[in-house]
């Protein structure tokens, strides 16, 4: 009877070591706001290339260096050490310190007057975006049993699709303030402030108070620790490994890891490479306004690609369920196949509802991978790597999505097309080409995943 009354109380599952339903899918909930609010303050900027290109006299590959190479400046190399301490210390305390630097960070955005200035602010929203994912991995995979981890990546990672989406809509919002020279703002303290600045502002400066919603879930006990003999310490062994045994462990498993990581940055470098470059490409192709893209992409954003990563979650459940160890593969494998058919074509359509028609195909499919991705890195790494294993995979991610992705396509339009106009060619390069190295580096890893998952199954 007691035990009946435990699983009825909601342990995930009916499982009482884990915590209840409510209190699993409420972190994932707040987890998940916080997400969205980091893509709201590093997405924004994709809509305001125009304006920002005019006023601070600047170039598109400099442009893509702003949105791309300054972001993941340091987020790519702070993910480690963050997660160093993810993995030793509250995970709840650090997200939420990071969340209060980013929103600082960007809202400091706001006030730059110089690319440079820019360029500084946009690397300090980098580090306190560094400190969110690592440690919001570990959280979640810590709170659900394995049939339903599937769900509860999809759920947490649709803040990436919101948070863009929102970011598109409320650019879309206020791009007429910014389609002319000299449109301003008078802000009290900061003075005059250029249209452009104040979005920055404005989505930026309500993030200062998220980090209280950390305070509201308690972390769950950690799981999935790998033991290890220790003639000195047996119990401590197993907590708190030094950074070089971290590094070893992913060295001796680099055939999964290397293959895995490399894979998912390309398809994270062709979402990357759309998101800075497709609205601009419109524009300049087609004619459309900066607001039309923003609010269609927005929409498009919000209800497709969060669509397709909920689906995708439910898919690599169902695909569990069924006894395939390597579902989060395959959903990528699906995942990578429309992007390379579909990732495109926006930007070559006819007619301007045909482009509109095409977002939203390609949004079905779009982020899929990013519901699963993160979340077989974690079902195959012991508890006490886990923060420090996902921090290595986001460097390798961000590395080459973020901080090469919005940068190589107007490196390839310098060099190939040498017209502004043709852009959209050099986006669906670099979109197809990552896109079809992907799906043969996924295919090369299925395998070696079945694998891994035999052997964590011992000390799952």
């Amino acid at each position: 009877m007691a035990a009946q009354s435990t699983a009825t109380d909601g342990s995930a599952n009916g499982d009482p070591s884990y915590p209840s339903s409510f209190a699993a899918w409420y972190s994932v909930a707040v987890l998940m706001l916080m997400y969205i609010f980091s893509f709201i303050d590093r997405t924004t900027i994709s809509l305001l290339v125009e304006p920002m290109k005019r006023d601070l006299h600047i170039s598109d590959t400099q442009i893509g260096m702003l949105q791309g190479l300054a972001f993941a400046l340091l987020y790519t190399f702070l993910g480690l050490p963050i997660a160093r301490l993810s993995d030793r210390h509250s995970r709840r305390a650090i997200i939420a310190a990071g969340v209060f630097i980013w929103s600082i960070m960007a809202a400091l955005c706001g006030i730059a007057r110089t690319a440079t200035e820019l360029f500084m602010a946009r690397v300090g929203v980098g580090i306190g975006e560094a400190a969110l994912s690592p440690a919001a991995y570990s959280i979640i995979t810590d709170s659900f049993p394995l049939s339903k981890l599937g769900r509860a990546f999809g759920v947490y990672n649709i803040g990436i699709t919101i948070g863009a989406g929102t970011a598109f809509l409320v650019g879309g919002i206020v791009v007429a303030a910014v389609s002319h020279a000299g449109a301003t703002y008078t802000l009290p303290l900061l003075g005059e402030v250029r249209a452009w600045q104040m979005v920055f502002i404005v989505t930026g400066a309500p993030g200062v108070v998220l980090p209280l919603l950390m305070l509201t879930f308690r972390e769950p006990a950690r799981r999935g620790l790998l033991r290890r003999q220790s003639a000195v310490e047996p119990a401590a062994a197993t907590l708190r490994p030094p950074l070089s045994e971290v590094l070893n462990y992913v060295w001796l498993n680099r055939k999964f890891y290397g293959l895995y990581f490399v894979a998912l940055a390309l398809l994270s470098m062709c979402g990357y490479s759309v998101a800075a470059w497709l609205p601009t490409a419109l524009i300049r192709a087609y004619g459309v306004t900066a607001g039309q893209v923003g609010k269609v992409l927005g929409v498009s954003t919000i209800l497709m690609n969060s669509t397709g990563m909920l689906l995708a979650g439910i898919l690599c459940d169902r695909l569990t369920r069924k006894g395939r160890r390597d579902a989060p593969i395959i959903v990528a494998l699906i995942s990578a196949c429309g992007i390379a058919v579909f990732g495109s074509l926006p930007a070559f359509m006819p007619s301007v509802p045909l482009i509109w028609v095409a977002m939203f195909v390609a949004g079905l499919t779009f982020n899929a991978y990013n519901g699963v991705g993160p979340m077989a890195i974690n079902q195959v790494t012991p508890n006490q790597y886990r923060a420090q294993v996902s921090a290595v995979y986001l460097f390798v991610v961000n590395a080459l999505g973020l901080g090469v992705g919005p940068t190589l396509v107007p490196y390839v339009n310098d060099h190939i097309f040498h017209d502004p106009i043709k852009i959209r060619y050099s986006l669906f390069i670099v979109v197809f080409c990552a896109a079809l190295a992907a799906i043969s580096l996924l295919l090369i890893v299925r395998p070696i995943y079945r694998q891994k998952q035999t052997e964590a199954a011992q000390w799952r």
